[in-house]
This record gives structure tokens, sequence and C-alpha cells, in this order.
């Protein structure tokens, strides 16, 4: 069962191409390394789209997906959009991302509406189409949204990663929770050691910093003593010198 754009309307007179879009979102750990996966069909055309992040959320990973599906398409089209993400497609369903946009990404409480970053883009592509929003069941076997799954986790497993720059203003617990990936084993991979590097996401000069210094937790067996940052995309890159154990 499908739910059409409540803001454009299917006119009888409007010829638009059809697209399907197939698209998901995962993460590894949540919040921790994430990507998506999307697979695009129009005619006997077909395109993928990948890509991975080094820390974000299974929900942006989501939002990523559709954004990039609904913004690859270079005009109004009539896309039937198939998804699996209960936070997107309830926010289209009840039109609440519609009612937040209006209320400039503010609650009825007044508090600013989480991921407002990537809601604002996706209001902004989804009103370009007449879309019909598909949801599929978790478990069901439709190919190419298995593709899509694949595509996510080839991103993430690849040493390619990009800065979600929207998640976590707060530098001093993406630290906390960049180190505990790492520690974890995943394939985050870290690759600069020294000021002056070129980031390897912008080309930007990196520097150091020290985070601010918070009351050790429980069970914590190490903490870092500085890191390096990217003024530019805000990519933050944990140093193995930097590393102090806790005795």
């Amino acid at each position: 069962m499908g739910k059409r754009n409540p803001r454009g309307g299917m006119g009888k007179n409007r010829i638009r191409p059809h697209v399907t879009i197939y698209a998901t979102g995962r993460a590894r750990l949540n919040p921790g390394p994430g990507g998506y996966g999307v697979v695009l069909l129009y005619g006997q055309n077909r395109k993928e789209l990948s890509r991975s992040f080094e820390l974000t959320t299974i929900n942006r990973a989501h939002l990523f997906a559709v954004i990039a599906g609904l913004e690859a398409l270079s005009k109004p089209c009539q896309v039937f959009l198939y998804n699996t993400s209960q936070y997107v497609i309830d926010a289209v369903e009840n039109g609440s991302v519609f009612r937040l946009r209006n209320n400039e990404w503010k609650t009825l409480m007044g508090e600013k509406t989480k991921n407002s970053d990537l809601w604002e883009r996706f209001a902004t592509a989804f009103e370009k189409h007449d879309i019909e929003l598909i949801r599929i069941k978790k478990g069901s076997s439709v190919p190419d949204y298995e593709r899509c799954d694949e595509l996510a986790i080839e991103a993430i497993e690849s040493a390619d990663k990009f800065c979600d720059v929207g998640y976590l203003p707060n530098g001093d617990d993406q630290i906390t929770q960049l180190a505990n990936i790492q520690s974890l084993g995943t394939k985050s991979k870290i690759t600069h050691t020294q000021v002056g590097e070129a980031c390897r996401k912008c080309g930007t000069a990196i520097i150091r910093r020290n985070p601010k210094r918070k009351k050790l937790k429980q069970k914590q067996t190490y903490y870092y003593e500085w890191y390096l940052y990217c003024p530019n995309c805000k990519a933050m890159y944990m140093v193995e010198e930097a590393k102090r154990i806790i005795h």
C-alpha cells in the first residue's frame, strides 16, 4: 500500500516520467559507521548509488538514502519510492515533516526538530515530484531492495568514508563514540597521524585539538588526550599516539 505525495497531487494532464526508487540505510552501531544504498529504475535504465559515513545513525542513513534517490532526478517525475523505514514513512503519511517545516523545524515545545538538516533536504526534494511511498515489510524478498541492502553494507565496509557533518555538533561526544567504534573492531579506518596533513575527505590541512576534560566513566579503560581535526568538513581523526591508558 502506498502513500501519494500530499503536497503535489497527480494531475490528470500531467505527463511525467515514471521512476522507481528503492532506498535503504544501515548502521553497524546506532550511532556508528553507516551507509546507504539506492537503486533507480527508469524504463530499461538502471542506476545504483551508495555512500558511507564514519559516524551516523540508522534514521539518518535512511534519510540520506531517500534524499540521494530523489536528488538524482533531473526533472519532476512520477516516483514509486520503496522503503522500510517507519521513521521516514510515518513522517510523510501523517504530514509531520511538512508541519514542522512550516514551524521552522520547532516542535510544539519549542525544541529543534532532530535531524532537521536532512528533513529540510528531504521536504524540498519530495515536493518536486508526484510520489507514491510504498512500505516494504522487513523480511520481504524484493530483489532490488535486497540489492540496496548489499550496496549499503559494501559502503560501510569500505575504507572510503565521509563525515556526516550534520550529526552530533558536540565534538567531545563524537570523540568518545569514534573511540568506542574503533575499540569494537569495525572497519572504519583512521589514516592521519600528523598535524598539517591534508584531510582525506576534503583536502584541508588538519589541526590538533584538545577535548574538554570530562569525568571518567566507570569501567573506562582509556581516553584520548588530543585528536586531529579538519576545520573545513569537521572530520575528526583519533591518533594512537594520543591514547592514554587508565591504570
